[in-house]
Parts: C-alpha cells; sequence; structure tokens
C-alpha cells in the first residue's frame, strides 16, 4: 500500500511538472510583455497628466511610489490569504501543496519586503521625521513593525517550516501519505510516531508564527489603507 501510494505522489509531482513544462513555455513573452505595457502607460500618464506638483513638496512620481508600492503588496496579501492558499489545499495533493508553497512563499514575503520598504521611505519623504504629528508616528510605527513582521517571516520562519515540513513529508512518504489533499489524509496511522510527532508539533508552531506575522501586517496594511483614504485630498 505504501508503495502504491508513494507512486502515486510520484505520478501527481511529475504531472504538475508536466504541466508547468507544457504551459509556461507559452506564456514566456507574457510577463514582460505585460511590465512593458505597464511601465509605458505609466510613463505616458506622468507627462501627458503631470499632476499639481507644489514647490517644496514631494513630487507626483514620489506618491506614485508610495500607492503603487503599498497597492501591490496589500492586493498581493488579499490573493494570497482569501483566495489563493485556501483554493490551493483543497485542490491540491497534500505534498503537491507543501512543495508549491515551498517556492511562492520566499517570493511573496520577499516581494512584500521590498513594496514596504519602498512604501516606508516614501512615507518617510513625504512626512519628514522632524515635523511629525502624533498621527504620523502612528502610521509610521504601523508601517515600520509591518516591514519588521514581513521580514522576519521572509528571512526566518519560512525557511525554518519549510525545512521541517521536508522532514515531515519524508515520514509521511514512508508510511504512503501525501498523495490525497489533506482534508482526506489519513495521519492517525502516525499518533504514535515520537519522532513525527515532534517534528509536528514543531511544524505547526513555525506556522502559527508564520501566521501571526502575517496578521500583523495585513492588519497594519489595512490601517494605512484607511489612513490614506482619510488623506486623499492631501496625497
Amino acid at each position: 500500500m505504501a508503495d502504491q501510494d508513494g507512486k502515486v505522489s510520484g505520478e501527481s509531482s511529475q504531472s504538475f511538472v508536466g504541466f508547468v513544462q507544457r504551459v509556461w513555455p507559452r506564456y514566456r513573452f507574457a510577463q514582460p510583455a505585460h511590465l512593458v505595457s505597464l511601465i509605458a502607460v505609466l510613463i505616458v500618464a506622468y507627462f501627458a497628466f503631470p499632476g499639481g506638483d507644489v514647490q517644496g513638496k514631494p513630487s507626483t512620481l514620489v506618491s506614485l511610489i508610495h500607492l503603487g508600492c503599498f497597492a501591490t503588496y496589500f492586493g498581493a496579501q488579499i490573493w494570497v490569504v482569501f483566495f489563493a492558499g485556501i483554493t490551493m489545499f483543497h485542490v491540491l495533493p497534500r505534498h503537491m501543496f507543501g512543495h508549491l508553497q515551498s517556492y511562492l512563499f520566499p517570493m511573496f514575503f520577499s516581494l512584500g519586503v521590498v513594496m514596504l520598504s519602498a512604501t516606508l521611505v516614501t512615507y518617510l519623504i513625504h512626512h519628514p521625521y522632524d515635523s511629525w504629528s502624533r498621527q504620523e508616528y502612528i502610521q509610521g510605527g504601523i508601517l515600520a513593525v509591518s516591514l519588521l513582521a514581513t521580514f522576519f517571516n521572509g528571512i526566518y520562519l519560512v525557511p525554518a517550516s519549510t525545512a521541517v515540513m521536508i522532514e515531515r513529508h519524508k515520514i509521511e512518504k514512508e508510511h504512503g501519505l501525501g498523495s490525497k489533499v489533506s482534508r482526506e489524509t489519513d495521519l492517525s496511522k502516525l499518533d504514535n510516531n515520537a519522532k513525527y510527532q515532534r517534528i509536528n508539533k514543531r511544524f505547526s508552531s513555525l506556522h502559527g508564527m508564520i501566521s501571526i506575522c502575517s496578521l500583523v501586517t495585513l492588519m497594519g496594511n489595512a490601517l494605512h489603507l484607511y489612513y490614506l483614504a482619510c488623506n486623499l485630498s492631501t496625497l
């Protein structure tokens, strides 16, 4: 039974890789084309509608970078948390889901670090630290905490949880598990496996910390969105 399930898991992984290899080449020019089109539209808009730049105040370009970077990561968070993650969890086999996440999460949190860094820097350009009001102190602190939480996720928690996940998957494969979606996977046969339970406890702890840091960032971004909405006339 274990060999059969292991074979199914291997076939599932191969079929997924095969799918990517078949589909990706067809779209290998799509991403550069979209990027070039996006940049071109922004350049045209910048010169066609230069905005109301005022001497002594940050330019429209700074505001564009701030809003663009913030919106990019906040939108990515909404998609990953409420749509992509749940869909993959319920559709992909358990081990395929974990393998895919081990590639997506580093990119996701790297994107977050870059976008939130740019958001914080442009915020500081808009609001120099020596002139901060109470509200601006709160907003600057929120952006800084969001950035630190995302950085901690990407630099430590995600790599650590991925390493533990690989160990957990190895034990599951030895017992013929992992080829079905998680909700259909019966892990009861590993209840008495001390090593697996220890690894599983470690993974749950790391995954919980990832979720907490992600929630902190999501709430911070939601608060900054409200702040932007309250100050649309001054952006």
